[in-house]
Formats: C-alpha cells, sequence, structure tokens
C-alpha cells in the first residue's frame, strides 16, 4: 500500500491540535514541556509587555488550568502556511479556582480564541494570540457593558440619524 509522507505543514498543524486536546482536552499539563522550546515567546496584548518569555507563559495557562480545571477546546479551523500554524478555537469551562483579582463564582465561560504559531524542529517556538478577553470578563461578572442607546443593551440598537440603517 502506498504512504504518502506528512508534508511539513501537516505535520506542524498536527503538533499545535496534539499540545490543545492534550493540556486542555485531557488535563495533560506537562504537554507544554513536551512541545514547546525552551525559548518561546509569547505575543499578546494581554500583558503590559505585549510579550511573554517561555515560563511566564507556562505560569499563565496553569493558573488558568487551576482556575478551569476542567476546560475544554474545540478545534474550529486549522490553517498552515510554512512555519506558522493559524488556529480559531473555543473554550470552554466553569470557573472552578480564583483567578488574580477575580474570585470564582462557578462561572461558566465561552471564549473565542485564534492563536498563531510558529513550529520549528518540532517544538512550538513563538505564539501570537487574540481571544475575546471583554467577553470573557462579562462572563466572569467583572466588566458589563453600558448602553448609551435608548434601547437596553439586549435590544437591537437605533443610531439617531441613520433612519435607513436602523434594525
Amino acid at each position: 500500500m502506498y504512504q504518502e509522507k506528512m508534508s511539513v505543514e501537516s505535520e506542524n498543524k498536527a503538533l499545535v491540535r496534539r499540545f490543545y486536546e492534550d493540556y486542555y482536552n485531557n488535563s495533560r499539563l506537562d504537554a507544554i514541556d513536551d512541545m514547546f522550546d525552551p525559548s518561546y515567546v509569547h505575543y499578546t496584548p494581554e500583558v503590559s509587555e505585549g510579550k511573554m518569555s517561555y515560563e511566564e507563559y507556562r505560569e499563565h495557562i496553569l493558573t488558568l488550568s487551576r482556575a478551569f480545571p476542567h476546560m475544554r477546546v474545540a478545534i474550529e479551523d486549522q490553517i498552515a502556511e510554512k512555519d506558522r500554524v493559524v488556529t480559531r478555537l473555543t473554550m470552554y469551562g466553569i470557573m472552578e479556582g480564583d483567578l488574580p483579582g477575580i474570585p470564582a463564582k462557578g462561572q461558566e465561560v465561552k471564549v473565542d480564541v485564534i492563536t498563531i504559531m510558529a513550529v520549528r524542529e518540532g517544538k512550538i517556538v513563538e505564539g501570537w494570540e487574540q481571544y475575546d478577553s471583554l467577553g470573557m470578563s462579562i462572563q466572569l461578572g467583572v466588566a458589563q457593558i453600558v448602553s448609551t442607546l435608548k434601547k437596553g443593551p439586549q435590544e437591537k440598537g437605533y443610531f439617531p440619524g441613520w433612519e435607513d440603517y436602523n434594525i
């Protein structure tokens, strides 16, 4: 039987998928140590410096795992080109432990995430992350949306002077 060799892009996608599956869905917290290079750099607007070292990122996701010990992810899409893998996923969980400044109250969250991971020599070496931090904050009860519209925040809006566009 003919067996086709896996492309570099397919191998990279499989590595990133395996990380998310092992770490979040199978609670194998040492997966980060197996799959990430110690020189890993994580870029995110969520920290003041805009990036985290491997150790900072490792502690960040361990803190998240302690707060959401049964968190699951559903990978919606993955696209790979050369050494980059883009993953769109949804994280689901119930906050059972505290986050810094946010006490656990059993809140359920559903958070959309997009990451780009760079893979070299079988290890994840760089990552960029965007997630719905406002949506997560609202679900955790630490932020709320204040509407300046005449209608309530759950209703479709009315925009004065935009009669053709009002819903």
